[in-house]
């Protein structure tokens, strides 16, 4: 589906004539995040990014072109990217949400569409281990 993935790094507007990676190609960008600290060393912070979706540009004109669908099928590729985003799941996140989405309407031989997407993820790796005390019993007594 998508040869090439790596992280952003302006790729698009670096290259001098030919392309260094193979397309479709998803470059992913991280925001900034703005963590919130939690109790005992936690945090949980919403972690934006940015998928850059580099795809060649197909040449149609207007809608009577035969290439017309060729040149549309870049956004079922978005949509089915998008798709898989929002399954994704791991330690401490579940689920990215679409947020914005942007196409370049300036290109030439490369077409770049950017899908901005947002999870929340709860970050452990701070916390303290706590000591596990065996055979501790509480007693609560009333006195009237």
């Amino acid at each position: 589906m998508v040869p090439y993935v790596d992280l952003w790094n302006d790729q698009v507007n670096l290259l001098g004539g030919g392309t260094a990676f193979e397309t479709p190609a998803v470059f992913v960008e991280f925001e900034q995040i703005d963590w919130k600290q939690q109790n005992v060393g936690a945090r949980r912070g919403d972690i934006p990014v940015r998928l850059h979706i580099v795809t060649r540009a197909v040449a149609a004109h207007g809608f009577h072109d035969p290439r017309i669908g060729e040149a549309l099928a870049v956004f079922d590729l978005i949509n089915t990217i998008n798709a898989k985003m929002q399954g994704l799941r791991g330690e401490g996140f579940a689920g990215f949400q679409l947020t914005t989405s942007a196409t370049n309407h300036n290109h030439a031989e490369l077409v770049e569409n950017v899908e901005r997407l947002i999870t929340s993820a709860q970050d452990c790796t701070g916390m303290q281990k706590m000591p596990h005390v065996v055979g501790l019993a509480a007693v609560i007594s009333s006195t009237k």
